[in-house]
């Protein structure tokens, strides 16, 4: 789906954008940053200096005062540092929760906006797993950034100053420490972890999409008895993650292992420094005091250094998709400052259209013409791939035409917002999918601001009604993910239900009589009657026999109309629609019969 990896300065400037939306606590955070940390670089020296007033007690009242307020400013040092972090951790949950929100509304935003050919050949479990994932990681990659890496090398930097104040060799060898351990850990977390970071998260993508894959189609699996085989499919699949997550996991206790000798060695060295320079008891003590007490502030930093460097580069690569999504420019894009369609009285035009799908060599259309005049009921027959679905997605423009144009009541529909478009067509698919919402929000999708009369009402038109009284909780029952819980005919009545609701110039009918018994067939055909009149209809009949009444039948074969009038013309001519029809009625017949003899 993307085929490009995403560098370190494209995952910054992706988060960048969040936190700009919020200048304000941001200055706020990164001032209370500075602010902790200029105390925090001070306590090895207030530490030094307590401990030096301390071995002056003997002499007198003046050094017990000193004493004393050595003690005062290093507490005072500790409680500034304490609360300015709790101050700017409350700030940053409130600033990190709303840049998540935010992340995830952009990504859902985006996501609803590809085309129907992109989710057609995306996971959807995989999909969502990418956005949600991309958020978490996206708290992972800002905590570390602003409030434990950031902050961190600020502190060194800061901390190597104050020692090269205090004693320039000291200074310097902690300088040369601090980067060689920072160099080490950046290599070791670039060049030896987060490759296996990379291929685990793989994996990992690839589990979540198994798992929704067949849960999503637990019928069909229970249909072919394939629960062990579906087993077998996701044991190979999360075994496969296991061993990568594994490789992974150890890869990143290699760093550790590292780190920890060279801060063995740095303190040694500060120490030997320390001892080296004492010209006195005190002088000794107060400077073994100071690198003691900078090494235990250095020490917890240091260790989280090559934790916070894995942390972040996971966080990189769990980003790349939604960096991927937000950069990704939808197939099927509005132009700027596209009106919104009018609708009108449902005239249709297709002009010179020439389209092709992507991954197919042959073009659909070719300089394919048409018009269908407003209120005019057409059918479209054909075999399968003789381009009637086609029709139907560039009429909704799920996909823009490659040459040509679609007119409808006057707008060339690349033109207009394709939303407003889209409210302006009503479908009744032969498959219909619900939301795992209520029955009334359902009805009510293609008219959220409905009331309940006019729902009803629709409901009613649909023989909906009768059944949804029968349910425990009426118009609020819960119909589970994609409809599950109701019959496919009950699904196709609340279908039509949305459809006259939607009150839509132009109408789509799928074979949607379809899913439904002969007797709920027959009730619904008078409000399938009254949805069609006053609008222009497009019927796709799987079944001939169900298209005898309308005012005209285009017969598709290979992406052309092949032979087009009402039923009797076409029954009279002879040709493709003739046979076609025979076969239906007449021809699987004879051909099961000769099969079984």
């Amino acid at each position: 789906m993307f085929d490009r990896s995403v560098s370190f300065t494209e995952v910054f400037l992706f988060v960048w954008s969040y936190w700009r939306r919020q200048p304000a606590k941001l200055v706020l955070i990164v001032a209370g940053v500075l602010l902790s940390i200029l105390f925090e670089v001070q306590i090895p020296a207030r530490s030094a200096e307590l401990v030096t007033a301390v071995l002056h007690l003997g002499e007198g009242p003046a050094a017990l005062a000193q004493a004393w307020t050595a003690a005062f400013w290093l507490l005072g040092f500790l409680a500034v540092v304490s609360l300015v972090q709790q101050g700017y951790f409350r700030l940053w949950m409130y600033f990190a929760s709303q840049a998540m929100q935010a992340m995830v509304m952009d990504g859902f935003r985006a996501l609803q906006r590809f085309s129907a050919d992109w989710h057609e050949n995306a996971f959807a479990g995989a999909t969502v797993r990418k956005v949600t994932r991309g958020m978490w990681a996206y708290d992972d990659f800002a905590d570390v950034v602003v409030v434990q890496l950031g902050p961190t090398l600020i502190l060194l930097v800061a901390l190597s100053m104050s020692m090269f104040l205090r004693e320039p060799m000291m200074g310097l060898y902690f300088a040369v420490s601090v980067a060689l351990f920072v160099g080490l850990s950046v290599w070791m977390s670039l060049s030896w972890v987060a490759p296996a970071n990379r291929l685990s998260n793989d994996a990992d993508t690839k589990m979540g999409g198994v798992l929704a894959d067949s849960i999503t189609c637990n019928s069909v699996v229970k249909a072919f008895g394939a629960e062990n085989r579906e087993d077998r499919l996701l044991d190979e699949v999360s075994s496969d993650w296991r061993y990568r997550a594994r490789r992974a996991w150890t890869r990143s206790m290699d760093p550790v292992a590292v780190q920890s000798v060279l801060i063995i060695a740095m303190l040694g060295g500060l120490l030997a420094i320390a001892l080296g320079n004492a010209a006195d008891g005190a002088t000794a003590l107060a400077d073994m005091v100071y690198v003691i007490t900078a090494y235990f502030i250095v020490n917890g930093y240091l260790r989280e250094i090559g934790w916070e460097l894995r942390s972040l580069q996971r966080a990189v690569n769990e980003l790349d998709d939604l960096v991927k999504i937000s950069k990704t420019v939808p197939q099927v894009a509005n132009r700027p400052d596209a009106p919104d369609f009018r609708a009108g009285a449902g005239t249709i035009r297709f002009s010179d259209v020439g389209f092709a799908y992507s991954n197919q060599p042959r073009a659909i259309f070719d300089d394919f013409c048409l018009e269908i005049a407003a209120g005019e009921k057409v059918a479209l027959v054909g075999e399968s791939g003789s381009g009637k679905s086609t029709f139907l997605k560039l009429l909704q423009r799920l996909y823009d035409v490659d040459e040509g144009h679609i007119v409808i009541d006057g707008q060339d529909i690349a033109s207009v917002a394709q939303e407003s478009l889209r409210r302006c067509v009503a479908i009744v698919p032969q498959e219909p999918i619900l939301f795992h919402r209520s029955l009334k929000e359902n009805i009510a999708y293609g008219r959220p601001g409905a009331s309940v009369e006019d729902i009803v009402a629709a409901a009613k038109k649909a023989h909906a009604h009768e059944f949804i009284g029968r349910l425990a909780a009426g118009y609020d029952t819960l119909v589970g993910e994609r409809g599950v819980k109701l019959s496919g005919g009950e699904r196709q009545r609340v279908a039509i239900a949305r459809a006259i609701l939607t009150d839509a110039p132009i109408l789509i009918l799928d074979e949607a009589t379809s899913s439904l018994d002969s007797i709920t067939e027959r009730l619904i055909q008078d409000a399938v009657a009254n949805l069609l009149r006053g609008r222009t209809a497009i019927i796709v009949a799987h079944r001939l026999s169900t298209v005898r009444s309308v005012d005209r039948i285009l017969v598709f074969d290979g992406g052309r109309i092949a032979e087009e009038g009402n039923h009797a013309e076409l029954m009279a001519r002879r040709g493709l629609y003739r046979r076609l029809f025979d076969m239906q009625s007449l021809g699987f017949v004879d051909d099961l019969e000769a099969r079984i003899a």
